[in-house]
């Protein structure tokens, strides 16, 4: 296709020059366009841009110096060389026009090789210079693309954004967007055929990812562009579609970490020829970033998705698991208060004791979960360290007799303290069950609490004299599900530690471990008081 001539505006009073100016432009292959004056050259500026404008300095009312300041002036004109033409043939004359602005300056009569010689290396400017600027605003968009689309990693949001974002700057006039999972179906959607019905527009999608501009992207992982697409069989036609579609273009996403392709944008408008293919350098670099945002946000999208099936699942699973635990503890409760002989008192406290341990892991499993969620709600009122030693040692004491094993608690009445009594209570519990695990009988068991009014600070400390941990366990005793190199001895579910953890955290307090192996454990908790 043969390129358009460039345009060459010519302002000058004297017919005789713009006669002998236009012939010499229009053979050596440019279009003229000429105005008579200043006042006539500035209207013409407003309807059509030139290429260049040679501009004589001698007119009435308006001479070329003013002319040349009126065009600077115009803030909304791109960069357009302008020569002076002018028979003034000083020095002075010719630093004059160039420090108004001019580009450069060609005296009368005018030397036909010499002006054209100028003519292109200006032309040449004009073209680095818009190519330049054409380039830095398409970075700009881009950067403002990538901030648009790193601002969010949930891809409901992300989708619309970047299908926006790409309509903006490819002039696209209507898209769609299919996201793919590892089996090629199609998870996230955006539709450029909203009028469709939901059993039909799946059966477009099924089509368009069969045969239609979609299929030739996935199956390429290219860029594919139909400049006519009434004319083109990549593009797939329904029946009942409401706009002329003239041109189209496929855009692939990749997932470049694992060499895959997790869906494709199309861009659609109804003019022909309107995606270039020139543009291709441009919309590689727009994939890359999309890829790469999208990919992101599939990921947290599907993490968030399955965190959010495995609470539900964690909802029901303590629900169901609680309702029978309800009932049997309930039973024993009542049998705990009939006439049994010594050997059914005893099976009953064990099985009343295997309820309630039961309920605690229902409920350090439950929490776990709510505190990495960050939904551990807790209830926290005015107690005492006091009371708190009290209900623990309801729940610890029998155990530390029947294991002979030495309990001792010093936890004072006062200060009152504010605290979730609940929670702090089941800690406690679960600090010292691990204490009773590991001791041996004869042992002693500690729980000793201070309260520093100074500092604002709850110091509480649960030691044992058992067989202590590994000095490479302690780093991770508080992970979920972890099990130490002495745990085959005594399996638990690595979940109370991890409880004990979260807890204190949602209290703003510390929790630290101190172990010697063979010798025992201390654990240490600081909470800030509050009165």
């Amino acid at each position: 296709m043969q390129a358009t001539p460039e345009l060459i505006l010519i302002v000058d009073d004297q017919t005789t020059n713009v006669m002998v100016l236009q012939r010499m432009l229009e053979r050596a292959g440019y279009a003229t366009a000429c105005a008579r004056s200043g006042f006539e050259a500035l209207e013409m500026l407003e309807q059509q841009v030139p290429d260049l404008i040679l501009l004589d300095v001698m007119m009435p009312e308006m001479d070329g110096y003013q002319t040349l300041q009126a065009i600077r002036e115009r803030n909304h004109l791109p960069f357009i060389p302008i020569i002076f033409v002018s028979a003034k043939q000083t020095t002075a004359d010719t630093v004059t026009g160039l420090d108004l602005g001019a580009d450069d300056y060609v005296t009368k009569p005018v030397n036909r090789d010499e002006l054209l010689a100028r003519m292109r290396v200006l032309l040449r400017l004009k073209h680095t210079r818009r190519a330049l600027h054409r380039e830095q605003e398409r970075l700009r968009f881009l950067y403002r693309v990538s901030q648009t689309l790193h601002r969010s990693l949930d891809i409901d949001q992300v989708l619309p954004e970047a299908l926006n974002a790409i309509n903006e700057l490819l002039g696209a006039s209507r898209g769609s967007v299919l996201l793919l999972d590892d089996q090629n179906r199609v998870w996230r959607r955006i539709l450029f055929r909203p009028h469709l019905p939901p059993a039909e527009a799946e059966q477009a999608i099924e089509a368009v990812l069969r045969e239609g501009l979609a299929s030739y992207a996935l199956r390429t992982g290219e860029v594919q562009i139909v400049e006519d697409a009434q004319n083109d069989p990549r593009w797939k036609h329904f029946y009942d579609d409401r706009e002329e579609i003239g041109s189209a273009l496929a855009l692939p996403l990749h997932n470049y970490a694992q060499n895959t392709i997790i869906g494709v944008f199309i861009l659609v408008h109804p003019q022909r020829n309107f995606f270039k293919t020139e543009l291709e350098t441009l919309i590689k670099a727009l994939t890359d970033q999309l890829s790469v945002a999208l990919t992101n946000a599939a990921v947290y999208t599907r993490l968030r998705e399955a965190e959010d099936s495995r609470d539900g699942f964690i909802q029901m699973l303590t629900h169901d698991l609680r309702a029978p635990l309800a009932g049997m503890v309930g039973c024993f409760d009542a049998l705990m208060t009939t006439q049994l002989d010594d050997d059914g008192k005893l099976f009953v406290e064990l099985g009343f004791r295997a309820g309630a341990a039961q309920q605690r892991l229902i409920d350090d499993l439950l929490d776990v979960y709510k505190a990495e969620a960050g939904r551990l709600v807790l209830s926290q009122e005015t107690t005492s360290l006091e009371r708190i030693g009290e209900l623990l040692s309801e729940q610890v004491l029998p155990i530390t007799v029947e294991q002979q094993l030495t309990f001792e608690l010093n936890l004072p009445a006062a200060p009152l303290v504010v605290l979730d009594e609940h929670k702090m209570v089941r800690v406690l519990a679960n600090l010292v069950s691990n204490g009773i695990k590991w001791t041996k009988p004869g042992g002693t068991i500690r729980v000793v609490g201070t309260i520093d009014q100074a500092a604002k600070l709850i110091t509480l400390l649960v030691s044992d004299t058992g067989q202590g941990i590994a000095a490479e366990d302690i780093p991770h005793i508080f992970d979920k599900f972890y099990q130490g190199r002495t745990a085959a001895q005594s399996r638990g579910t690595g979940l109370g530690l991890t409880f004990c953890n979260l807890a204190v955290g949602a209290h703003g307090g510390t929790i630290s471990v101190d172990s010697q192996v063979g010798k025992g454990t201390t654990v240490t908790l600081q909470l800030p008081w509050k009165e």
